[in-house]
């Protein structure tokens, strides 16, 4: 509610009572303490004030009714590897408020407009008002369809990114540059840091995902890192699809995106809640043997983290020093941690994470799996005669197709049943819901999970 300020007369005679108790109460140094040192760029700006590339301008306007906000939002010295020092922050909320003379003293604002961040951080608000006004300006990590929420332990609701402090007359209040992770105020805190670079990652992770023609079913909500976690253990709720961090990952972009995996997933299956257990009570969700749901939820979640890792960083929208890999495990590997067989695989996440994996190559037989034994841990390049016109699935080797298969809110998996899926079952989906993938295919790819098999890809096709 709009509290209606005094009469201009009456106004008038405060302001001026006003200024001349300030200038009888404090010396002409006492603003020196609203200055703070910037060791960035060797200048002292207004305390919690934008500066680089500059700090708020204040500029009288030709409307002497016309207020303009405009700014400028980047994360500084990012700690998630991938993310640039620099990177603008696009679709963040951003409200812009005003109090009058009796809201600045109880601290009560009026709502001007909410706008989100365009492509490059930058918003821009303009507000028709005659009166003086003090000025707050607040941002969110929230997107205008709601389909994203990032925040942390220790977020505040909104960070405060400029507030005047006291009434001031229209005109253009320029924050330019607002980093966060650095200057004074909310913004400074590692908190701050962590919430932009993780809005960074899961805005370009959630893009590029509907790019494909598969979007998030449900919003995704982001606690990191998260107030309520299992230790070391990060989680995503099965039933409300939360997406919690732990403080120990808070700096993991594999194990953010495993969690995102998850989010994508549980609304496109029956059966999900099988994890509840291991997600927050006295079960695992990585054990040697686990039931085929979780196994087979784990084993998408894995893939899923490393396949859009691996894209996002070829797609030119992530730069990490050390990007994932979607190439097949050999046998070897899988032997290695206890997956002797084809029904071990179908209970255990490594078993699934491979199935995906081998699903997805651009040319299957271009691959050597081994018979089992040796130290390797990836399968190796097959240089033989090729394989063209023998039938080779052709087309798959994008997320999309993994996605394609895991399905949709019209075609859920169902995982309900107690030995449900198997690593058969899964090859019999895609035989379902990919044009370019048969039941031959199907028959074969299992065979290549199977760690007991040695035959590989290029004799099942005949070259």
């Amino acid at each position: 509610m709009q509290i209606t300020p005094p009469s201009r007369r009456r106004r008038s005679t405060i302001f001026a009572l006003a200024a001349v108790a300030a200038a009888l109460i404090a010396p002409a140094a006492a603003s020196a303490g609203v200055f703070s040192y910037d060791e960035d760029t060797n200048t002292t700006d207004p305390a919690g004030y934008g500066n680089a590339p500059g700090q708020p301008q204040n500029q009288s306007s030709s409307d002497p009714c016309k207020w303009t906000v405009k700014g400028r939002l980047y994360v500084r010295n990012p700690t998630l590897d991938g993310i640039a020092d620099g990177d603008p922050l696009p679709g963040v909320e951003i409200k812009v408020s005003g109090a009058d003379w009796l809201g600045t003293v109880g601290n009560v604002f009026g709502r001007w407009d909410t706008v989100h961040t365009n492509a490059n951080g930058e918003f821009t608000v303009t507000h028709t008002e005659c009166d003086q006004r003090r000025v707050r300006v607040e941002a969110k990590f929230e997107s205008a369809s709601g389909d994203l929420r990032v925040l942390g332990s220790s977020s505040p609701e909104w960070y405060v990114l400029k507030d005047t402090g006291e009434l001031q007359l229209p005109g253009t209040i320029d924050l330019q540059g607002e980093p966060f992770g650095g200057e004074t105020g909310d913004q400074a805190t590692g908190q701050a840091r962590t919430d932009a670079q993780d809005w960074l990652l899961y805005r370009r992770a959630i893009d590029y995902v509907t790019s494909l023609g598969h979007s998030f079913l449900n919003p995704v909500t982001l606690n990191n890192p998260a107030s309520l976690h299992d230790g070391d253990n990060s989680w995503t709720d099965p039933v409300f699809h939360g997406i919690h961090i732990a403080p120990a990952n808070t700096n993991s972009r594999w194990n953010m995106l495993h969690e995102l995996g998850h989010a994508f997933a549980y609304p496109r299956e029956q059966g999900e809640d099988c994890l509840v257990f291991g997600a927050l009570g006295t079960d695992t969700t990585h054990g040697a043997s686990e039931k085929p749901c979780v196994a087979f939820n784990e084993g998408f979640a894995n893939f899923f983290a490393s396949k859009l890792d691996e894209e996002l960083t070829g797609a030119g929208l992530i730069a990490p020093r050390d990007p994932s890999s979607s190439d097949p495990r050999s046998r070897a590997y899988l032997v290695s941690k206890g997956v002797l067989n084809l029904d071990d695989a179908s209970h255990s996440d490594l078993g699934f994470d491979q199935a995906f994996r081998i699903l997805t190559q651009a040319d299957i037989t271009r691959d050597l799996l081994g018979d089992g034994l040796g130290p390797a841990k990836w399968a190796t390049d097959y240089a033989g005669a090729s394989c063209a016109g023998r039938g080779v699935p052709s087309g798959l080797s994008g997320l999309g197709s993994a996605l394609k298969v895991l399905g949709d809110a019209n075609d859920q998996f169902d995982l309900r049943d107690a030995d449900r899926p198997t690593i058969t079952q899964f090859f019999n989906r895609a035989d379902d819901r990919l044009s370019a993938f048969d039941a031959s295919d199907a028959t074969a790819y299992r065979k290549l999970v199977d760690p007991a098999n040695d035959t590989e890809p290029h004799t099942l096709y005949g070259c």
